[in-house]
This record gives structure tokens, C-alpha cells and sequence, in this order.
């Protein structure tokens, strides 16, 4: 016979994989679900309270210990979004006949400003790493083959605005005959068409050719594969090669990251007239609200956007013939 603790384990792993289904949860996402709920379910077992049974004024209870944890806003509306989604599924599977949760308000969330690179850091970034592949000497073939990568990891970061995880793990099959756009697999398991410019793709036509010349590398199946194996790079690798170009430009370890350049993709496409939509689509959020969060700029960006795009500047008004 199963104990309390395993049957409410059970119970919340079968609860959990139905939402994994529905909403196509990520391994990290379901991951941060499972603890949640089990934070709760722990709690709740401390005050005697069976989780199937719990009321309105326990998940205030419950919320308010989270507050005098110290727990940040971001992180209490994850935790109520976990919370509510769990109970829905136990309400639709007859588990409970009420979702307790309906009348507590979301908490504010933080809106933390994209931390984006100007586009005349991402040059320098770019002409830095294509100077230290030029400048080595063709002699020192595995040096100059992972200064070439750093710099494909980079136009091809910049010029698509990928994940790192993502990147990592592109097969070398989708890029034998490449032209601009490649279908890639994002977070959920969902798919999605990322574009490459022309800058990028001579870069990747030349890593091609050097990944050809290592024999090391004959029978990896990935784009951007581990020296000695038959797996991926690591992302731990490609933060260690970029934080190096960057102190070599006198930058430190944490200024300039992947993540930072993908946010410069969104942050810059956007600056240059970019619809939401499309963004939304190329940088394969489920949510146009995550997308949003790039809309939050500084004035002098709003006024420059209504300088240079208003119908209104085009118009010479002193000349009466333009009417």
C-alpha cells in the first residue's frame, strides 16, 4: 500500500505530465513547475493541510510565508501561475470541484528592461573576431578553426537572434545546402524559421569548409561539435570563448553574453521599424507579451522613430503645388 507522501507524488507527477502535454512545456519550465508545487505541497504538509483540500485563505497563508522568505515578484507569479494551472487540471480531472485560486490577483511583475549591446558594440564584437581569424597563421590550423567558430557563433547569434541552447545543437544536415532560412527546434519542442543575412552565411559557407579539414570531426553528426566525442559543443565552452574576445576589447566576463546578443537582435530590429509579430516570431516566444517587454524604450528613441517615420515629415507644406 502507498503511503500519503507517495500518493501525493504520484499524483502531482501525473498532474504535472498533463500540463507538459498541453502547454508543451520545456524540461527547464516542467522542472520549475514540479518544484513549485512541490514547495507548496511540503508547506501545506506542515500545517496539516491535504492540498486536494485546501481553501482561498491557505494559499494567502501560504503566499504571505513566501513574502517574509523574501521571495522576489517574479518569482511569486511563477509560482501562482504554476499553482493555478496545476489546480485547473486537477479541477477538469474531477480531482476538486473548485479551483481555490481564482479569486487571488496576480502579483505585479517586474518588467526588467532587455539588457541590449548598440549596434556599434556588436560591429567592434564581430570586426575583433574576424581580425583574430585573419590574423593567424594558417599553420596553426586547430587555433585558426576555433577562432573561426567564435566568429560563426557569433553572426550566426547576431544575424538570427537564436538561443544558445539552440545553437549548440544544429545539426550539420541543415546547413549542406543552406540558402537563408533554416527551420530550427525551440523551447516546447516548437519549430520555427530563423533567417540568416548574407554576412552570416559566407561566414558559415567558410566554418563548412575548416569543420571538413578535421578529421576529428568526420563523424559528428552536429554543426559545431565537442573536440574529442560525438556530441555538441557545450554553452559553457562558447560563454568561455566569447568572454575571452571580450577582454581582448577590454570588456568584462558578464558584459557581453549570448543572451545579450540576441536581445541586441530583437532591440535592434525593432529600432529599425520591426513589427512585433514578426519579432515574436523569429525569436519563437509563445507569448507576444514576452515580446513586448522591447517596446519599453527611451524617449529619445520614440521621438527618433516618429522623426524619421511619420507620414507627416514628408510632406512640404511650404510648397503649394505638393498638394
Amino acid at each position: 500500500m502507498m503511503n500519503n507522501k507517495t500518493t501525493d507524488n504520484h499524483l502531482i507527477d501525473k498532474i504535472i505530465n498533463i500540463i507538459e502535454v498541453e502547454k508543451g512545456l520545456s524540461q527547464n519550465t516542467k522542472s520549475a513547475y514540479t518544484s513549485d508545487i512541490n514547495l507548496m505541497n511540503d508547506w501545506f504538509k506542515k500545517q496539516n493541510i491535504d492540498f486536494l483540500n485546501a481553501k482561498e485563505k491557505d494559499f494567502r497563508n501560504l503566499f504571505y510565508f513566501f513574502k517574509t522568505q523574501n521571495f522576489k515578484q517574479n518569482s511569486l507569479t511563477r509560482k501562482l501561475s504554476s499553482m493555478r494551472q496545476f489546480y485547473k487540471i486537477l479541477k477538469e480531472e474531477e480531482y476538486i470541484k473548485k479551483n481555490p485560486l481564482n479569486n487571488i490577483n496576480s502579483f505585479n511583475k517586474e518588467k526588467k528592461l532587455p539588457n541590449a549591446l548598440s549596434e556599434n558594440l556588436i560591429s567592434l564584437i564581430l570586426e575583433t573576431a574576424k581580425e583574430n581569424f585573419v590574423n593567424l597563421d594558417n599553420e596553426l590550423l586547430e587555433k585558426k578553426t576555433k577562432s573561426l567558430r567564435t566568429l560563426v557563433v557569433l553572426e550566426i547569434l547576431y544575424s538570427t537572434g537564436m538561443r544558445i541552447s539552440e545553437l549548440v545543437c544544429l545539426p550539420l544536415s541543415d546547413f549542406i545546402n543552406i540558402t537563408d532560412k533554416l527551420q530550427i527546434k525551440g523551447k516546447g519542442g516548437v519549430y520555427r524559421v530563423v533567417v540568416f543575412n548574407k554576412e552570416s552565411l559566407d561566414t558559415i559557407s567558410l566554418w563548412l569548409r575548416y569543420r571538413s579539414f578535421s578529421k576529428v570531426f568526420i563523424n559528428n553528426k552536429y554543426m559545431f561539435p565537442e573536440k574529442n566525442g560525438n556530441t555538441h559543443i557545450s554553452r559553457q565552452t562558447i560563454y568561455k570563448n566569447i568572454n575571452s574576445l571580450s577582454k581582448s576589447i577590454g570588456f568584462e566576463d558578464k558584459d557581453i553574453t549570448p543572451h545579450k546578443i540576441r536581445h541586441s537582435f530583437a532591440t535592434h530590429l525593432l529600432n529599425r521599424g520591426a513589427d512585433l509579430r514578426s519579432l515574436q516570431k523569429l525569436l519563437g516566444h509563445a507569448d507576444i507579451s514576452t515580446t513586448e517587454i522591447y517596446t519599453y524604450v527611451r524617449p529619445d528613441r520614440l521621438q527618433g522613430l516618429v522623426k524619421d517615420t511619420h507620414p507627416l515629415n514628408k510632406i512640404n507644406f511650404t510648397n503649394k503645388e505638393s498638394y
